[in-house]
């Protein structure tokens, strides 16, 4: 977010009567002089206009080097503030390199002897509002006044500056796979530990950052080789009737039983009761060019998309670990995959779900202010699993966050004529890493081949990389930011082309990724002068 600065300030020129310190009684002594000369006489007449205009000279003087040294507390201010960010929430004080760049700004703004002042001094507070308060002081010498006992005029300025965020929503899609599970070397917790602590450190900085009034709003999609988002859609967003590579009981044959492993139709209208809240993406094709893509038909891709009752091309689909087989492969790895027609067998072909390979994460969850209780729940339930498939959680990331796709009426701005501030952090510890075995978004790839096939010219990883690129231009098209940070991993040229300059991080550890929070918290916020 770009930084608004807008200068005010409160100065006081500390002044007596007309002026502050008086070293000489040569004014009594002609008072008292009571001899009637024309030398007195033009003395008294002269002096009150030389005292008129020395006066207006030296208070000249001290108002520029007021206006100066307001110029200098602001900027100081200023400076330490955005160095701060918002680590100030967590830390509570003002930490030294803060305070050093702060002091640096004042001091190359307001140089000792500027105007031949001295006793230059500036102090900066860290106050209850997270907020940088300073004073500023300098001493201004008289000229022409000193003649009239007044040798210097003290100059005290004050100012403050302040992070505030305007309405901001905050969409996390966080990586739970497996390797979420594993320590980065130097760290005493797991990455996904470290990664609770630190969403819980982000949602306090904002929350001290913001203004009385101000909507933060959070959403999380947890994604792996699924999302978990069944809970979130609308009755007639789901097809009630949907074909799965599945398999029937043979019941001719009692004494070996054998099972007939097909494609089945099966009626899911009682999916909330029965899915176990995944689903599999709506009609897609297989892409062949990147750079012109039919949303047309790869509607999975299209994330504004409002799904049309009866029309299953445009629904999602409930997913059914439990009924799914991959047809004539078994677990000791033996067979190959039978896309089409049906193998009745007694051999028990691989199931993703007794496989381990179709991962279900937490339920994502969809925009709403959050308080810090509601957060730590939230995350006590993300628990690492299942593969690398980045595609789709970039998908419904900014599915959630658009201000213009299925959640359009909750995502609107709140004020008319002030935009929300719309931000989408990507958080990753690994690359692309698919498996056909798996029971994905897009189904039992070999067999389903919706978006990709066992002889494409694109490996199932090149695929999904290619999609999610082509996602992420899609979410920045809405005005959204897009942040990616990699832990414990180094990012892909397509992760970082996805961020652009500037809005991608590599966390080698807990410590570092705090780092990369802070920085994405300190450039959401609008940094100010308040006093």
């Amino acid at each position: 977010m770009p930084l608004g600065r807008h200068y005010s300030g409160r100065v006081k020129i500390l002044l007596a009567s007309p002026f502050v310190r008086k070293t000489g009684s040569f004014l009594g002594r002609l008072a008292r002089d009571r001899a009637g000369n024309t030398l007195a006489l033009v003395a008294a007449a002269i002096l009150p206009l030389l005292a008129m205009v020395g006066g207006g000279v030296d208070l000249g003087r001290s108002y520029l080097s007021q206006s100066r040294l307001q110029q200098a507390c602001d900027a100081g201010v200023l400076a330490a503030r955005k160095r701060l960010g918002s680590e100030a929430v967590v830390t509570g004080d003002i930490p030294e390199d803060a305070a050093s760049i702060g002091n640096r700004f004042f001091n190359v703004n307001f140089q000792d002897g500027t105007y031949g002042t001295y006793d230059r001094a500036f102090a900066m507070t860290l106050e209850e509002d997270y907020s940088i308060s300073a004073v500023a002081n300098v001493i201004v010498p008289t000229t022409i006044m000193q003649i009239f006992g007044y040798a210097e005029v003290p100059v005290e300025v004050e100012c403050q500056a302040q992070i505030s965020v305007v309405d901001t929503d905050v969409m996390m899609v966080l990586d739970v796979t497996g390797s979420m599970g594993t320590t980065n070397p130097g760290d005493e917790v797991p990455r996904i530990a470290a990664l609770r602590e630190t969403v819980r450190n982000f949602h306090a900085q904002l929350a001290a950052a913001a203004a009385a009034g101000t909507r933060i709003r959070y959403g999380f999609v947890p994604y792996s080789t699924n999302v978990n988002v069944g809970g979130l859609l609308e009755d007639e967003w789901v097809t009630p009737e949907w074909t799965y590579q599945s398999r029937v009981i043979q019941k001719d044959d009692p004494e070996t039983p054998k099972w007939k492993y097909q494609s089945l139709t099966l009626d899911v209208s009682d999916w909330r009761e029965t899915s176990n809240g995944c689903i599999e993406e709506r009609g897609t094709y297989e892409i062949g060019d990147y750079d012109n893509v039919d949303l047309d038909r790869a509607l999975d891709l299209d994330i504004d998309r409002v799904p049309s009752p009866g029309d299953p091309d445009t629904q999602w689909r409930p997913q059914f670990p439990d009924i799914i087989f991959a047809r004539n492969m078994t677990y000791d790895g033996q067979g190959s995959f039978k896309k089409n027609g049906v193998t009745v067998s007694a051999q028990d072909f691989v199931s993703p779900a007794t496989l381990g390979t179709a991962a279900c994460p937490r339920p994502a969850r969809k925009l709403g202010e959050m308080d810090t209780g509601e957060i730590e729940t939230y995350l006590a339930g993300l628990q690492p699993g299942g593969h690398t498939y980045h595609d789709i959680g970039m998908i419904w990331g900014g599915r959630l966050l658009s201000p213009s796709g299925i959640f359009a009426s909750e995502n609107a701005d709140r004020n008319s004529g002030i935009p929300t501030s719309r931000h989408l952090i990507f958080l990753t510890d690994g690359e692309t890493s698919t498996l056909d075995l798996s029971y994905s978004s897009y189904g039992l790839e070999p067999l389903d081949s919706r978006r990709w096939k066992s002889n494409s010219s694109l490996s199932l990883n090149e695929t999904v990389e290619k999609r999610f690129a082509f996602a992420c231009s899609e979410v920045r098209k809405k005005n959204i930011t897009v942040w990616v940070i990699g832990f414990g991993t180094a990012l892909s040229d397509v992760m970082k082309e996805c961020a652009g300059e500037g809005h991608y991080f590599e966390a080698a550890d807990a410590q570092e990724l705090n780092v990369s929070f802070s920085a994405i918290a300190k450039k959401m916020s609008e940094l100010r002068v308040v006093r």
